[in-house]
């Protein structure tokens, strides 16, 4: 969600003391401890619908534009980004198409369709299409909004990733055991770090610890399948 990829971060005023090694170190924390929860053990029993078909959508409906932006369409990003000057005069879908392009250059581009799509299978596995669809635009919009404040122009689909992160964290902290829940405790940890810096992401995945938070006790343990299926069902 920077104007320059997401290993060289331009920081906002708020956080220009945290040196951008700082900030990559984080994000690979919140990311990767988020989806080594998830490869632990199954957090839940898996829905039905194997394929990730929200995942596998939302990756085309940000890749296209996002190709266009570096090879056709460079006006893309100045036409679709979050400008909240632009926001405030009217233009409040910016705070949607922003997610579709991308300020980070190629490399960030990169990187976050296939955070993206890493981390939405995980967050697909545990939530399926509905509520996976709700915890990555409901977090992305509030990255959005919480942009208003720490960097009011930017673009790039990583809010909603940072989001569902979060939402796997959450379960693994809530409904995991040993290792897992230290991992999610971990990623939680570096997002509210992230948060209290000031940085955008830590915005989004506030919204998505939340949001699986609330959602958690509603998912189908894996654990407690596992347990039934070992036991043959009997009591």
């Amino acid at each position: 969600m920077c104007r320059r990829a997401i290993t060289a971060c331009a920081v906002t005023p708020k956080i220009d003391n945290v040196t951008t090694a700082l900030l990559s170190a984080l994000y690979a924390i919140v990311l990767t401890t988020a989806f080594a929860a998830f490869r632990v053990r199954p957090l839940a029993t898996p829905h039905r619908a194997r394929w990730p078909w929200a995942t596998t959508v939302a990756v085309i409906i940000v890749g296209i534009p996002t190709l266009a932006q570096f090879t056709v369409a460079p006006w893309l990003l100045n036409s679709l980004e979050r400008n909240w000057t632009l926001i405030a005069r009217g233009q409040v879908w910016r705070l949607l198409t922003s997610l579709v392009v991308q300020d980070g250059g190629v490399a960030g581009a990169i990187f976050n369709l296939v955070a993206l799509a890493i981390i939405g299978f995980a967050a697909e596995q545990v939530w399926g299409p509905l509520r996976w669809t709700v915890i990555a635009l409901t977090g992305a919009i509030a990255g959005e909004l919480w942009g208003k404040i720490v960097q009011p122009i930017g673009a790039g689909n990583s809010v909603a990733v940072f989001s569902l992160a979060a939402s796997l964290a959450v379960v693994a902290m809530l409904r995991g055991a040993g290792l897992q829940r230290v991992l999610g405790v971990i990623s939680l940890a570096g997002a509210a770090l992230l948060l209290i810096i000031g940085d955008i992401h830590g915005g989004a995945a506030t919204v998505g610890a939340v949001l699986g938070g609330l959602l958690a006790p509603f998912t189908h343990s894996a654990k407690a399948s596992s347990d039934v299926s070992r036991s043959g069902g009997h009591s």
